[in-house]
Formats: C-alpha cells, sequence, structure tokens
C-alpha cells in the first residue's frame, strides 16, 4: 500500500471517529472499507501481472 492511500485510509477512519452523525460515519466508514478491499484487489493484480511478466521473460530468453 502507497504511503499516500494508507495516509486517506487514516485520514478516513479519523474522520469516521470523529464523527457524531451516525449516518455520516456509516457512509464513511464505508467508503474506508472499499478503498482498502480495492487497494488489495489492485495488489493482487499487480502481483499476477509481475509474475506474468518474469513468465514472458524467461519464455522469450
Amino acid at each position: 500500500m502507497s504511503n499516500e492511500l494508507r495516509k486517506k485510509l487514516h485520514d478516513l477512519a479519523e474522520l469516521a471517529d470523529n464523527t457524531s452523525d451516525p449516518q455520516t460515519k456509516a457512509i464513511v466508514e464505508a467508503i474506508r472499507l472499499q478503498t482498502a478491499v480495492l487497494n488489495e484487489r489492485l495488489f493482487a493484480i499487480e502481483l499476477q501481472l509481475g509474475t506474468l511478466t518474469r513468465r514472458t521473460e524467461n519464455t522469450t530468453d
């Protein structure tokens, strides 16, 4: 996870913690969780692309 994304997730968590309105808190928390899930999926794709790239490089040598 990039430092920038880590900071954004931290900021969202703080915003959710500091919000007194339950509906706003739920929305911010949902956005934070969806962002974390998206980041995990992007990381998995990045790993798969790296593996595919290495395989391609090894077969063309």
